[in-house]
């Protein structure tokens, strides 16, 4: 557990901060249409708020993002905190609309050669990084150039690897940059070679992995670069203007952005408070105008319009170690994955904001012909009738060990219902297994550097979709995927089918590809779906414009504003 101590000069420090903040929202005045369709959600109002480019006029605006990003370096960063934050800081080639399709951001136009493997992108002129430097498709080389070198140790650099010689590169098996598939044709016009044809490419561009850099800054900065808010510069429709770690990062509109006109908000505040009690009273307090609150709270505000629910496509699962004597015994893992009743984990506990896993891959991803969650199946179900605590002594003595020498610890962060979640796991081994087990509670940036680490026994994890695919479920757990493969899970023919969906271009075999792939995943119990989580979240009624999707950047401030 990390430690910390406060000082009374920094108490009186986030209480100036407070009370500024208090001030400012004082002086707002709020209205609100709201819609909700499908599993996107767009809150918005039927007139538009007018600007001259330089004020938003929307007024300022204050979210919570729960908790210290793990990073704001756009080819580093790997959570939903940072993208939220990065991706109205910095513009990529391409934005996802309210629909989730690709449309025009710095890039203005774009070409897809016939065959599928070029994509040519036309940048759009007359950008300006927010130290006064042009905007050019050098830039957008540089950000990839910088993700695909072995040093920069970019996670989703794998992200990348649709593209002609980008893993040999990344891998470090080539250092000749000139044989990676991305040119700059002239200043404007930059142009991807793919090792296949990827149809949904277009997608992958939204991650913050392909965001542009400035080679200026980055030489100057170094290894310090975008680690403080006046460590970057930036090119999108909001300016980082202040980073106090552990604390909020201030967001101001950038005057200079190309559609300065459509933006709205003049401040946007991300806070970082995990305690959704503390966050719930922020909201009560008109401290905070968006926040994920606990499922307990859904009896307090049900019927009011303040509280919306969604499904979001993120998955809940628990991951295994497979270095710990016990874990290496595939029953003993099958035994710990199917003791946990999923349908009380979601009705008890998560107070009916979920849907119980049947997999790994979450409702809302295209199949053959349908949803493919539904198409697969319960991958779980065959197993229902199992003597759970005989398959798990057989697991330990296979294991070469008694129950009483299996000592493991689930290891858990301080967010949402986690603490609540591993109560339930551990009366659910105990009652069925017979087994204790201990929970160790770190910070969210803890976890999820001790699960790169393998500094686990068994981990709560979670994911959500980057792009409209299954595949963003299932290629994390490649054995090529890196440290986003935190489990190691290594498969030969799992790593055979996705690799095949990655490259074939018939929706129905490469579907029915990830499917059977899914399945192996699942038979193996290395990792073990829990839930699909539902976002439940306090709005505040006079918000409008705020675009919730299932996939990408799930909370899109883009077009946010507090109405007059």
């Amino acid at each position: 557990m990390e430690k910390y101590i406060i000082t009374y000069n920094y108490i009186n420090k986030i209480i100036k901060q407070k009370n500024d903040i208090e001030r400012k929202l004082k002086s707002m005045k709020k209205s609100l249409a709201l819609l909700l369709t499908g599993l996107i959600f767009l809150i918005s109002c039927g007139t538009k708020t007018q600007t001259d480019g330089k004020k938003g006029n929307g007024g300022n605006i204050t979210f919570n993002v729960e908790a210290e990003p793990t990073s704001l370096d756009p080819q580093l960063l790997t959570d939903i905190a940072a993208f939220n934050i990065d991706s109205l800081a910095y513009e990529a080639l391409v934005r996802l609309n309210e629909k989730n399709e690709i449309v025009p951001a710095g890039a203005e136009s774009w070409n897809i050669s016939d065959e599928g493997k070029t994509w040519t992108f036309k940048i759009r002129q007359g950008m300006k990084w927010s130290n006064g430097d042009t905007v050019t498709a050098n830039d957008y080389l540089r950000g990839v150039k910088r993700a695909l070198e072995p040093e920069t140790g970019a996670e989703y650099a794998f992200l990348m690897y649709y593209i002609e010689g980008a893993e040999d590169f990344n891998k470090g098996n080539s250092k000749d940059f000139n044989k990676v598939g991305v040119k700059v044709k002239d200043d404007y016009t930059i142009e991807f070679k793919l090792a296949k044809p990827t149809p949904y490419f277009g997608k992958l561009l939204v991650m913050p992995v392909y965001f542009p850099a400035n080679e200026k800054v980055l030489t100057e900065h170094k290894e310090k670069y975008a680690t403080e808010a006046g460590n970057s510069v930036y090119n999108g429709p909001y300016i980082i203007k202040e980073w106090i770690h552990d604390n909020k990062v201030v967001l101001e509109k950038n005057p200079d952005y190309w559609d300065a006109k459509n933006i709205k908000a003049d401040t946007l505040t991300a806070l970082m408070t995990s305690d959704y009690e503390a966050a719930t009273n922020l909201f009560k307090n008109k401290e905070l105008d968006f926040t994920r609150v606990s499922v307990e709270k859904k009896a307090e505000f049900d019927g009011k319009p303040e509280l919306k629910a969604f499904p979001e496509g993120r998955v809940y699962f628990i991951g295994f170690n497979q270095n710990h004597p016990a874990l290496k015994n595939k029953k003993v893992r099958q035994a710990l994955s199917l003791a946990v009743n999923r349908e009380e984990l979601v009705s008890q506990v998560l107070n009916g904001v979920g849907i119980k896993a049947s997999g790994i891959v979450a409702n809302g991803m295209p199949g053959v012909n349908g949803d493919f969650r539904e198409e697969n199946g319960d991958l779980y179900e065959k197993y229902k009738n199992l003597d759970l605590k005989k398959l798990f002594e057989e697991g330990v003595k296979e294991a070469g060990l008694t129950p009483e020498q299996v000592n493991l610890t689930l290891l858990i962060d301080e967010k949402g219902t986690a603490k609540k979640e591993a109560e339930f796991y551990q009366a659910q081994w105990k009652e069925k297994l017979g087994i204790d087990v201990n929970v160790d509670v770190v910070t969210y940036k803890e976890r999820i550097s001790r699960g790169k680490e393998g500094n686990y026994e068994i981990i709560r994890y979670a994911w959500g979709p980057d792009y409209s695919d299954a595949m963003t479920y299932l290629e994390i757990f490649l054995k090529n995927a890196g440290a986003l493969n935190f489990t190691k899970y290594n498969n030969p023919e799992y790593d055979k089918l996705v690799n095949f969906a990655k490259e074939n271009q018939d929706k129905k075999q490469r579907t029915e590809a990830m499917q059977k792939a899914e399945t192996i995943l699942s038979d193996d119990f290395v990792i073990s779906g829990l839930y699909y989580a539902q976002g439940l979240y306090l709005i505040n009624p006079k918000l409008q414009g705020i675009v919730i999707r299932p996939v990408s950047n799930i909370n899109d401030f883009y077009h946010v504003s507090i109405s007059k």
